[in-house]
């Protein structure tokens, strides 16, 4: 018969430590990562076919017209971007998913789908585009009609050729990816809402440059399409400002990626950056017409458009602080 010592140290069960916390990978970014794939695919995938097929008189024009082209589809990847973030974040939020599974699987699938989805729609769009341009060219206002025609046409390639596809995917792969373990907080790396931030603000911007500087790009019979070009590598400054301001703004880590929240903070920031453009615009346009001095505007445009970057850095700052309070709360020493 034995009997337990009263007087012996007492030992903890041998069972490993619970994590409090846990990192969300980089699963997002692969996600963007396959669909710039999918994308080049399609990209180059159709100028060579134009090119070998000579479609149109395509080598010809291809020298002239490529560095639009290239503008064009690398602001495209800009949107695009921002989007398979802000998708890829939410679905993981709201389903409480800890790791997608099997990701290669869904990284192959996403960009498979991508590629069927883009070309459907991209047919489908230029067989119903033509009657389209028939009637737009026979209107007064037919430059209008354009831009509004390709602001729809791209709206609809991002909808149904990209974030459908990804949907699908991440719905199909639901029940097969890792839970998040209940009462496990989540550390995401803050530059991640950083960099959704900046591309959303970026994506917009490139946007509606594009869309009002449509019929001011071949003003002159000598443009060559690099004022396509000039105008995307204007938005990297930008985009840079906003990302470090944000960054800076948050803590190191955050609980929450809030698709929503840092949608409505691009779209706050940028709504405030236009104000600031209009009444700055508005000043130099008075000060250039009193001058009466041709040779002086560079005079009168260098300092406003110093001034107009650096407000981005107290703005983005503050709308940071206002639609991420909650993080910055809760990183704050108690």
């Amino acid at each position: 018969m034995t009997t337990d010592n009263p007087f012996a140290t007492p030992h903890a069960p041998l069972t490993a430590p619970v994590a409090a916390t846990t990192s969300v990978g980089r699963e997002p970014l692969q996600f963007v990562a396959a669909m710039m794939v999918a994308a080049a695919v399609v990209f180059f995938g159709s100028n060579a076919m134009q090119w070998l097929f000579d479609l149109g008189g395509f080598r010809e024009r291809l020298l002239q017209y490529l560095p639009t082209m290239l503008a064009n589809w690398l602001g495209g990847l800009i949107l695009y971007s921002a989007a398979v973030l802000l998708l890829v974040h939410d679905q993981r939020e709201r389903h409480g998913i800890a790791r997608f599974r099997p990701l290669a699987g869904l990284l192959v699938g996403f960009g498979v789908t991508y590629l069927v989805a883009t070309m459907i729609v991209s047919t489908a769009v230029s067989y119903l585009s033509v009657s389209f341009y028939q009637w737009a060219f026979e209107q007064g206002s037919r430059t209008l009609w354009m831009v509004l025609y390709g602001q729809v046409n791209s709206l609809l390639n991002l909808i149904l050729g990209c974030l459908l596809p990804l949907w699908l995917v991440l719905h199909l792969a639901r029940s097969r990816s890792a839970p998040m373990a209940p009462g496990l907080a989540v550390a995401l790396p803050s530059w991640h809402v950083a960099l959704a931030v900046a591309l959303c603000f970026t994506a917009v911007i490139y946007k509606l440059f594009a869309a009002l500087s449509y019929g001011a790009l071949y003003l002159y019979s000598g443009a060559d399409g690099w004022q396509s070009v000039f105008m995307l590598s204007s938005c990297v400054l930008p985009f840079a400002i906003v990302m470090t301001a944000v960054r800076t703004r948050l803590p190191a880590q955050v609980s929450r990626f809030a698709a929503g929240r840092v949608l409505a903070c691009a779209l706050v920031l940028l709504a405030l950056w236009l104000v600031a453009i209009v009444l700055v615009s508005t000043l130099v346009a008075f000060a250039a017409y009193s001058s009466l001095n041709a040779s002086s505007l560079p005079l009168y445009l260098l300092p406003p458009a110093i001034l107009l970057l650096a407000l981005l850095w107290p703005l983005a700052r503050w709308c940071t602080g206002w639609f991420f309070a909650e993080q910055l709360v809760q990183s704050s020493p108690r």
